[in-house]
Formats: structure tokens, C-alpha cells, sequence
């Protein structure tokens, strides 16, 4: 049951809805003066990614394609930085 929590907690990682629920947790970590930086958040953003992972089925199949996706545009956007 804890596994099937932790993949919807997180599913919006492997959604299209990524980087508009990403953007609203920027805006509160700068606003908390967790962040300071967009690169500062990219670089958070890459390391939560890669050792992230999703436990359920349902989740691997229909998440971690996009998630992987979203990983690799902030890579990209941080090496073109």
C-alpha cells in the first residue's frame, strides 16, 4: 500500500503537468529561501529525478517514459547554461 502512496505522491513527474507543478514549487522555495536560482533548482530537480524511482506497474508503464524525458530536458538545459 505504501508503494501505491509514493507513485501517486509522485506521479506528476511523468506527466505533461512536470514543469507547471515544478514552476509552482520553484515559486515556493524561492519565496522560503530554500532556492536561490533557477540553475540552483534545475540542478535540485536532476538530482531528485535520478534517484527517484516508481514502485507499482501501473506506474513504470504509463510514468517513467515522460519522467525520463522530463530529466533529460533539464539536462539539456543545464549543459546549455
Amino acid at each position: 500500500m505504501e508503494e501505491i502512496l509514493a507513485d501517486a505522491d509522485l506521479d506528476y513527474l511523468g506527466r505533461d503537468d512536470f514543469f507547471t507543478i515544478g514552476n509552482q514549487l520553484f515559486a515556493e522555495l524561492t519565496n522560503f529561501g530554500t532556492i536561490k536560482t533557477v540553475h540552483e533548482w534545475d540542478e535540485l530537480q536532476v538530482r531528485f529525478l535520478e534517484s527517484h524511482h516508481y514502485f507499482t506497474k501501473t506506474a513504470l508503464q504509463l510514468r517513467q517514459a515522460k519522467k525520463e524525458a522530463h530529466l533529460g530536458q533539464i539536462k539539456a538545459k543545464l549543459k546549455n547554461d
